[in-house]
């Protein structure tokens, strides 16, 4: 445990709470706490970069508090092909969407990672950045200039360490002046003598997708080559990052694992009407069970994630009065904001047969050859496990002219923003079973620029579960989109390259002739689960009181004591794999608690 300094031992009595009643029939325990300069609620993508960037100061002292296990030696997280045998597994947290409507009224699984590094020790490790109007329209609703392209391209330089491809033939296949070199994340090409990278790019160039040489440079329309948190043929994430051997050996620095927060607490004797409350107090369950609290002497940044982090808000007096009244909770500040701005990428698998025999799909289904791949990555790290499927991603606009954007404002940051995305796979990655036979590529797609707003509310019955509602595909704009990638994915199918290869759909292609069909097929076979953002989300510094959570300084708005720092703060959609965006924010944010912004 950390040493606590003299300074420390004396704050202890006049920080520690006495008693607080918040979620019915729960009250702290009156044992002594740990005190820390910072605690740090979450150790996902974001939370492992505040923890360990701040106690890089050795005279801070840091805990980290992670509800899932260690990522050391779980195989799944660490080989780049297999990682989805991590969803619904016992490293996610298996949250499940109420029934969406737009999926015909299926849920959905929503996929978070229940492990250290969160989301990023079990995602498909792609890294985008956003396009750059989409900071600049951080800045612009927040009123803070630091949030520009611009201004965060040094946290990028400071997040990633880029990996140059060997080969000259890759010279074309990225921009270094994009990218830093040096910094703890992993960031690379595919670069093998696949079959599919050929009709990939040709077939692009013959519909009209223009080649771009970065899908990170800030203006990713076109197709350009897919980047992955991939590093010496492994998984590079905020845990393998940030949380390494290395940085647990600080002795400021304490991670606990397995441990649930369950709320943040105030100082006693405070309330709303004689002054911001001031919290200080962590409560959370350890892993043997026990209830436990930890103080901090500083601050309490909460880094639980898009889904969790309402919730433990809620849990803690501070969100819609009406949602804490429900569940017995006392409000301690009414935020109506709180869960109540969530936006989601919503997507769909079209997936194609060809007759190439030498799609991943081979490796899906014949152990042998899986295991022959295995031991080369066991020996060597090399190999068809050190990629993922995935090599190169498409971004789309709807046409300038589209009849629907006469009648509404176009949701997107701009015109070289995407409104929606495509990227292919090497095999069969639809959500139906795999035919046993055959071979295919799937073309992956998302909508990006949405215009529909869901919710994370509290399960009155059960506080420590979020309802999840996204809305899916809730908008006419959002099933327009979706319709017209659908169309633009065909359209890119039919070219000369891929017929080359016998591309045929597996799906009726005579749904494309009709927006009815097409609209019943896409709610029928479309999902989400991945992308989400905004539910606590930042606003401007002098936004009108319970229309956002945070400000541009983290702070939580209306108490002290408390910031939040993830995906949650995000206003809106970000029309990217929201994984480096993320690790852009949280970089920003320890800049700004380190200089007590």
């Amino acid at each position: 445990m950390v040493s606590l300094s003299l300074r420390f031992s004396v704050l202890l009595a006049a920080v520690l709470p006495l008693a607080f009643t918040g979620v019915v029939g729960v009250a702290v325990p009156r044992a002594p706490a740990d005190i820390y300069d910072y605690i740090v609620v979450g150790g996902g993508a974001a939370g492992s970069i505040v923890a360990s960037r701040l106690s890089e100061n050795r005279s801070v002292s840091v805990l980290l508090i992670e509800g899932g296990p260690s990522n050391e030696g779980v195989t799944n997280a660490i080989i780049p092909y297999i990682y989805p045998r991590l969803y619904r597994s016992t490293y996610d947290w298996n949250f499940t969407t109420v029934p969406q409507p737009g999926l015909g009224g299926r849920p959905s699984a929503y996929l978070r990672g229940h492990i250290l590094g969160g989301s990023s020790s079990i995602n498909g490790m792609t890294i985008n950045r956003g396009p750059a109007s989409d900071w600049d329209k951080i800045a612009s609703f927040t009123g803070d200039s630091s949030f520009t392209w611009n201004n965060i391209m040094r946290y990028i330089q400071r997040n990633e360490a880029f990996r140059r491809p060997e080969e000259s033939r890759f010279d074309n296949a990225y921009d270094p002046a994009v990218h830093g070199f040096e910094g703890p994340i992993g960031n690379s090409l595919v670069e093998d003598d696949s079959w599919i990278t050929e009709p990939t790019l040709t077939g692009a160039e013959q519909v009209g997708i223009p080649y771009n040489l970065d899908v990170n440079n800030g203006q990713p329309l076109g197709i350009s080559w897919q980047q992955f948190a991939v590093q010496d043929g492994a998984r590079s994430s905020a845990a393998t990052g940030y949380i390494n051997a290395q940085d647990r050996a600080r002795n400021n620095l304490r991670v606990l694992l397995n441990s649930r927060v369950s709320r943040v607490l105030p100082r006693p004797g405070g309330n709303s009407t004689s002054g911001p409350l001031h919290f200080t107090t962590v409560e959370y369950t350890d892993g043997n069970g026990n209830t436990r609290t930890a103080v901090a002497a500083r601050e309490i940044i909460i880094s639980t994630g898009v889904m969790a982090t309402p919730g433990l808000l809620m849990r803690s007096g501070l969100g819609p009065r009406a949602q804490l009244e429900a569940a017995g909770i006392t409000t301690l500040l009414d935020i109506p904001a709180v869960g109540q701005f969530m936006q989601d990428r919503c997507g769909i698998a079209a997936i194609w047969s060809v007759n190439n025999t030498d799609t991943d799909d081979n490796i899906d289904r014949n152990a042998t050859y899986f295991n022959e791949l295995l031991q080369e990555w066991n020996e060597h790290r090399t190999g068809r496990l050190t990629q993922t499927g995935y090599r190169h991603m498409i971004w789309g606009r709807v046409p300038e002219d589209a009849p629907l954007l006469s009648t509404m404002e176009d949701p997107s940051s701009g015109p070289t923003c995407p409104h929606y995305e495509i990227y292919p796979a090497n095999k069969w990655a639809g959500t139906a079973a795999r035919p046993e036979t055959g071979n295919f590529v799937t073309m992956n797609i998302f909508v990006s620029a949405s215009n529909v707003r869901g919710s994370v509310t509290l399960d009155a019955s059960n506080p420590m579960n979020p309802i999840i509602d996204p809305n899916y595909l809730g908008s006419d704009w959002d099933m327009y989109v979706m319709r017209t990638a659908l169309r633009r994915a065909a359209e890119y199918m039919s070219a000369p390259a891929w017929r080359r290869w016998d591309a045929n759909p597996v799906f009726d292609p005579a749904i494309l002739n009709s927006d009815e069909a097409l609209n019943q097929w896409i709610h029928a076979n479309a999902f989400g689960g991945v992308h989400a953002v905004g539910s606590a989300r930042m606003g401007p510094s002098n936004s009108p009181p319970g229309t956002d959570v945070v400000g541009p300084d983290f702070r939580v708005k209306g108490v002290r004591g408390l910031r939040i720092v993830d995906t949650s703060v995000f206003p809106f959609v970000m029309n990217a794999h929201t994984m480096g965006p993320t690790y852009i924010m949280a970089e920003k944010a320890v800049d700004v608690i380190r200089r007590g912004l």
